[in-house]
């Protein structure tokens, strides 16, 4: 059997990863001197809290000694282990696991075990888990697993629109003076994942135009793939998440929806409010 592995990124739907035997690995948030398990020790809701505060926490990569006891405790019941990780480019913890399967690889020697950067996070990494779970449980070897998730990683896409560019600001993750400007002429930004990196691919004036924006870009990029399971995030906005339910609804009536609020290390990424979408532009 092949035991796949996540970390509290990639915002599975509530049970579903204790459902399916997905191991979670949580990255940390410090928050006034105090450090926090993402989704064990600290909700998104919690840090959202803080947040309106004006407390801005700090996150880090997931703990080398939660990696090791959590791998450790897989091979040792003769499982693999396939692990699915937050984009390289944005967080070490890679990298460290990378580091714990070669330093464990000689200890345990008839295991295989495959770290896979899903150069991205949220719930697309959610739905490659997702495939890889139903792989897994199907008999699939780890190479096949891997194999087919290194595809649906070619081929996945989010799209997401910030409401409130403050955070982003204050963590350094776009300049000042686009922040200024876009509050200034309400202006939302409209962002996708290129290669593991947040990149502004679209300035839409207003709300509704920029989940609109976000809806036609789906629209069109999961044309291919008319039948799949389209993922949907929000930051505490539940509203604007089952507003672009609708929107896609009626451009990908053969698609079905999954909303999940994201994570506390993406919350304080990205800030309050604000609605990801997350889907295959191909799958075969």
């Amino acid at each position: 059997m092949t035991k796949i592995i996540v970390d509290s990124t990639c915002d599975l739907p509530q049970g579903y990863a204790e459902k399916h035997g997905i191991a979670v690995l949580p990255l940390h948030v410090l928050i006034n001197g105090k450090e926090y398990r993402d989704g064990v020790d600290l909700t998104v809701d919690q840090v959202y809290a803080y947040m309106r505060q004006d407390i801005l926490p700090k996150t880090s990569q997931v703990a080398i000694s939660d990696t090791y006891e959590t791998f450790q405790q897989i091979l040792q019941q003769g499982e693999d282990l396939l692990y699915l990780s937050f984009s390289s480019k944005m967080s070490g913890t890679y990298a460290l696991v990378d580091r714990v399967m070669k330093e464990l690889a000689p200890m345990y020697p008839q295991r295989k075990m495959i770290a896979l950067d899903a150069k991205g996070g949220s719930f697309a990494t959610g739905l490659i888990a997702m495939h890889a779970s139903e792989l897994a449980e199907q008999g699939a070897v780890i190479e096949a697993i891997a194999e087919r998730c290194r595809f649906l990683i070619d081929h996945i896409e989010h799209v997401f629109v910030i409401s409130d560019l403050k955070w982003m600001v204050r963590g350094g993750r776009i300049s000042r003076t686009m922040g200024y400007t876009a509050d200034l002429l309400n202006i939302k930004p409209v962002l996708d994942v290129q290669d593991g990196e947040m990149e502004v691919i679209r300035k839409v004036h207003g709300t509704r135009n920029s989940l609109r924006c976000v809806a036609d870009l789906v629209a069109e990029r999961a044309a291919k793939c008319p039948n799949q399971l389209i993922g949907i995030t929000h930051a505490d906005d539940p509203q604007k998440a089952e507003e672009m339910r609708q929107l896609l609804q009626e451009r990908l009536p053969q698609c079905t929806f999954a909303i999940t609020e994201i994570g506390a290390v993406l919350g304080v990424h990205i800030g309050i409010g604000g609605v990801g979408v997350f889907f295959f532009n191909q799958m075969q």
